[in-house]
């Protein structure tokens, strides 16, 4: 059982995380030149911001299916630091992503007037500083690969 659940945490780690990791650190480029009239750009931007949203949540998979693992073999891991680190560092990465990297791309889709109506005409959206948006938004896409980056280090340890 422990062998199954060890492929789908890896599997779900590559599947997941890798593609959320590209779309977080590529939407804000996309979602500024969509800004400075670039056409193609928006439909770049929303699409990389679906692909943040949805793989980003799917992401969640990744540590619970680490705790799962460690709470099969508890009497294994519970002496083991580097995974109650990486299940540490997992939950600030989940939350940078959650409630940092998804409302400003949310903001900067609102900005574009790209988002799905409903959530569109709900707020309004208005970015001051684009240049200052992308800088900060580009700082946290890469502080959370940096985090994943420090996980996946953790579990080879």
């Amino acid at each position: 059982m422990t062998t199954i659940m060890v492929i789908l945490h890896v599997l779900a780690a590559i599947l997941f995380l890798g593609p959320a990791t590209v779309a977080t650190s590529q939407f804000h480029v996309r979602a500024l030149d969509a800004h400075n009239g670039n056409k193609q750009s928006e439909g770049s931007a929303k699409t990389l911001f679906k692909i943040s949203q949805s793989y980003g949540m799917l992401s969640l998979l990744v540590p619970l299916l680490g705790i799962a693992i460690m709470l099969l073999n508890w009497s294994h891991f519970k002496t083991e630091g580097q995974f109650h680190a990486a299940i540490a560092l997992s939950v600030v990465a989940w939350g940078l992503l959650l409630f940092v990297i998804f409302p400003r791309q949310k903001k900067m889709m609102g900005a574009l007037g790209l988002l799905e109506a409903d959530e569109q005409a709900a707020k309004t959206y208005e970015v001051a500083n684009w240049d200052k948006a992308k800088g900060q938004l580009s700082m946290f896409a890469g502080i959370w690969a940096l985090l994943w980056v420090i996980i996946a280090v953790l579990m080879f340890i």
